[in-house]
């Protein structure tokens, strides 16, 4: 039976939140992450169909028992990989709620839709843009960026694009990011019909920032070439670095090239509130996209994109059925973006944003800005580490780099001590490569984050690295 009494529910939910708050009292004394088993890993790839129905108390204590001792991680304050927060605890409150309630999120005269645009107009004002701009909740920084960039394509097609496709141009459109732009943009330019022959990525400088004056020569370059450059689409926080790219430069040299500017800052973007000064000409952008689920703490799924011109990118996506249209008392999100039914990604933002307000949010990312500084400074107080970019934000790459150990061992180095520590699972950490050396990457979006976490890190990467030399001599 798939209906609960209210008891039921109300027992199997106290359980539930019993094991969230025991994982989250007993955190720092499991490993980061750990391999799943064997046979529990076999045992969910040919779990069979279920024919017939079983207890759900025997399913909560499953999660229990099979799910929550092999996590990705990131609730952990050791885990120091990719861009991924840990969830803020009454954000995982709200997702309860919001499922209990499952909405869709479409549009329509409901709270939920209401709720989403008061979030919207807070994320407009954090990023400096006019409350009348277009906006939407989405997955992620890759449907954000897909969806902004949909929006420039119909611009600079003139709204052809909607009933002719791509190749009414009289040649093809070229657009712009850099070598260390995020891969969503390649896949959005070839979603979109452009094809990545005409993404051009450009070369960075030695901060790891967009060049401007290669940005200028290959614009020139294309156009003497009868192609037609159409868009920049520049970051505010790479995720190999944390560089923020020439923005305001880039916004002059748009305007004066007739280009859409886009910003991607699913990352850093909201890096605004504690480095204002970074973010200079972000606020010009015609399209911009963050993503919540990062430096905001949210639970995945949570991803925003912001686009000026409201009625362009009504114009990119709308298409109203009948059958919605006794329920329109204002125009709906799917009218906005891609996606006509849309959960209630909006009631977690809408939550902590209230229990941590502006100031809270600007004291937590300038804290793991701080402790990402802190670390930059333990390395280059090392013998044994190498500091290789130390970026804006909360990024820090460095080597396992002991005296002695010539430049050709150094990568085969490093990638073994990183596969030891990541088994282990005492910390966890990846690698990135920068001017084809590979390096160690620690980012660090992180509320549980502490210095002490930071020395375990380093000691760690130092043991695993001296067994790695010893088993190798």
């Amino acid at each position: 039976m798939i209906d609960l009494s209210p008891d039921e529910f109300r027992r199997l939910g106290y359980r539930a939140i019993d094991i969230l708050a025991d994982q989250m009292d007993t955190i720092r004394d499991y490993p980061t992450r750990q391999p799943m088993p064997d046979v529990v890993r076999e045992r969910f790839m040919k779990q069979p169909l279920p024919e017939s129905g079983c207890d759900p108390t025997e399913l909560i204590e499953s999660f229990a028992d099979e799910i929550l001792p092999y996590p990705m991680g990131n609730a952990s304050p050791r885990f120091f990989a990719w861009v991924n927060s840990p969830p803020a605890p009454l954000a995982v409150l709200a997702e309860l709620l919001a499922a209990g309630l499952n909405p869709s999120v479409a549009g329509g005269d409901h709270a939920a839709t209401y709720v989403e645009h008061a979030v919207l107009n807070w994320l407009k004002t954090i990023m400096g843009y006019p409350l009348d701009a277009g906006g939407v909740l989405a997955s992620g920084g890759s449907a954000a960026n897909l969806i902004a960039l949909g929006v420039m394509r119909h611009i600079k097609t003139e709204g052809s694009v909607r009933a002719q496709g791509i190749q009414t141009k009289s040649a093809p459109m070229v657009i712009y990011t850099s070598t260390q732009g995020h891969g969503c943009i390649q896949k959005a330019i070839e979603v979109l019909g452009f094809g990545h022959e005409y993404l051009r990525k450009i070369p960075v400088d030695a901060d790891y920032q967009m060049d401007m004056d290669a940005l200028r020569t290959q614009i020139a370059v294309d156009r003497d070439s009868g192609l037609i450059p159409v868009c920049v689409a520049a970051s505010a926080g790479t995720v190999n670095t944390g560089a923020i790219d020439p923005l305001e430069a880039i916004a002059d040299l748009c305007g004066a090239e007739n280009m859409w500017f886009h910003v991607d800052g699913a990352y850093g973007g909201v890096g605004i509130l504690a480095e204002p000064d970074l973010y200079t000409g972000l606020a010009r952008a015609d399209s911009l996209a963050i993503d919540p689920h990062k430096w905001l703490y949210m639970p995945v799924e949570c991803g925003c994109v912001l686009v000026k011109d409201a009625a362009a990118m009504r114009d990119a996506y709308s298409l109203v059925p009948p059958y919605v249209r006794d329920d329109a008392a204002m125009p709906w999100f799917s009218e906005f973006s891609i996606q006509q039914t849309r959960g209630f990604k909006a009631l977690k933002l809408w939550m902590v944003m209230q229990q941590i307000g502006v100031e809270g949010y600007r004291e937590l990312i300038s804290r793991d800005i701080a402790l990402a500084k802190t670390l930059q400074a333990k390395i280059q107080t090392r013998q044994d580490f190498e500091l290789v970019a130390a970026g804006s934000l909360s990024v820090t790459c460095f080597r396992y780099a002991p005296a002695g150990v010539p430049e050709t061992v150094l990568a085969h180095l490093n990638r073994a001590l990183l596969t030891t520590v990541q088994r282990e699972g005492r910390a966890f950490i990846t690698s990135t490569e920068l001017n084809g050396k590979l390096v160690l990457r620690a980012c660090i979006v992180n509320f549980r984050t502490t210095h002490h976490d930071l020395d375990i890190l380093l000691d760690v990467l130092a043991e695993a690295g001296q067994n790695a030399l010893a088993a190798a001599s």
